[in-house]
């Protein structure tokens, strides 16, 4: 078993066991349970393997810290792909030449980056679908 196998796992065992403690909490940001995280990450996953994602597959990551970005980690490793983060802060332009060297089909980002993502395209990237999550 991979340590993806087992981080996943142990968010699921965490979630029957106990589904209504704080898995996670962000200053300023919320928290969400076990349960809550499991179930989130699940519907996240689903939707990965709805647009095609496979295990070995690379998904961009584009996210600042925070619950989503926790939420979308556990869903990509539950889809078994990869992630391939892209700092949020970075040019375009290099975000854009890393997207098309992964083969990053599908991208999970930031709506606060919504006016710098027709710039992933300008390259000829293989992106197909950008996942805007809070």
């Amino acid at each position: 078993m991979g340590a993806t196998s087992d981080l996943t796992a142990l968010l699921e065992q965490s979630a029957r066991q106990f589904p209504d403690k704080v898995a996670v909490s962000v200053p300023g940001g919320g928290s969400v349970t076990y349960g809550e995280l499991s179930g989130l990450s699940n519907r996240l996953r689903d939707r990965l393997w709805q647009l095609g994602v496979r295990h070995g597959d690379r998904v961009g990551f584009r996210l600042h810290k925070s619950l989503d970005s926790v939420i979308s980690l556990f869903a990509i490793m539950k889809a078994g792909a990869a992630y391939v983060p892209l700092d949020p802060n970075a040019p375009a332009k290099r975000l854009s030449y890393i997207t098309r060297d992964c083969g990053i089909k599908v991208l999970l980002a930031s709506p606060s980056k919504l006016k710098s993502l027709p710039e992933f395209f300008v390259e000829g990237t293989p992106l197909e679908t950008i996942i805007l999550m809070q």
